[in-house]
């Protein structure tokens, strides 16, 4: 489940259903587990993720090839959600497969297997709305998405719909690039705090250990997901997953 406070800042992670193959999904993730991560997500890949940088676009070609789908990453959760009760396992994918799927079929299947939130980025506040009571049913968290242009009117009703934490866009443009966390960035969140007491998970551009004590205090989680991607590409799910613990023990313990 999703607490309602950290203790320290959280890393979450990321696995490409399919990249580099189903079968390196479930050690990679396993990987990530010994390092300490508590929140990891499955994204379903797509052909056009139109929020992702080159890292993650790349990964869902390769995914889509080596056989990724959304009843792939059903069937992988079902698997790593059974092994690794400890984390919090998040569903994350447009909404064009998930639509694809069946979206009732797609919550119902998704909360059996264990998956315990979801991230959409194209999927507005207005057509999610109607789904929370079924959500809320079936233990299923809508994480929703504010971005730097989001105003705040709509701030408090995406915030009004979100479940277990809000994912905090912390620039515009797409995941990957660097991101600069000074007084702009801290006002930003301060503007999200006065709407909502979730946790807030901040990503786009969370590359680095100073990124992540940039962060500590500030935000509840950090998505650290492009750059683990490049790890796992560049040297193996086996050494990504070192880096990641090096990661983690690094963070500085300020509370939240």
């Amino acid at each position: 489940m999703f607490p309602a406070q950290y203790e320290t800042l959280q890393i979450m992670s990321h696995a490409v259903i399919g990249f580099p193959s189903l079968e390196e999904n479930e050690k990679a993730i396993a990987g990530l587990a010994v390092a300490g991560v508590k929140l990891i997500e499955l994204q379903v890949p797509f052909s056009d993720p139109v929020a992702d940088g080159h890292t993650l676009v790349n990964a869902c070609y390769e995914a889509l090839k080596q056989g990724g789908s959304v009843k792939a990453t059903l069937d992988l959760a079902e698997k790593v959600c059974a092994r690794h009760p400890e984390v919090t396992f998040v569903l994350m994918s447009y909404l064009n497969p998930l639509y694809r799927y069946g979206l009732q079929a797609l919550f119902e299947k998704a909360a059996a297997v264990g998956i315990q939130g979801m991230i959409v980025p194209d999927w507005p506040v207005e057509e999610i709305e109607p789904w929370l009571p079924k959500l809320d049913e079936l233990g299923l968290a809508p994480i929703l998405m504010v971005t730097p242009n989001t105003a705040a009117e709509r701030v408090e009703r995406i915030t009004r719909a979100s479940r277990g934490m809000i994912y905090v866009v912390s620039r515009m443009g797409v995941t990957g690039h660097e991101t600069q966390w000074g007084e702009k960035f801290q006002n930003y969140i301060a503007e999200i705090r006065k709407h909502t007491d979730l946790p807030l998970a901040v990503g786009f551009g969370v590359r680095t250990s100073n990124d992540l004590n940039a962060l500590s205090g500030k935000a509840e989680v950090a998505a650290f997901c492009s750059q683990y991607i490049e790890w796992q590409r560049d040297d193996g799910s086996e050494i990504a997953a070192n880096k990641m613990q090096t990661i983690v023990k690094a963070i500085d313990p300020v509370g939240v």
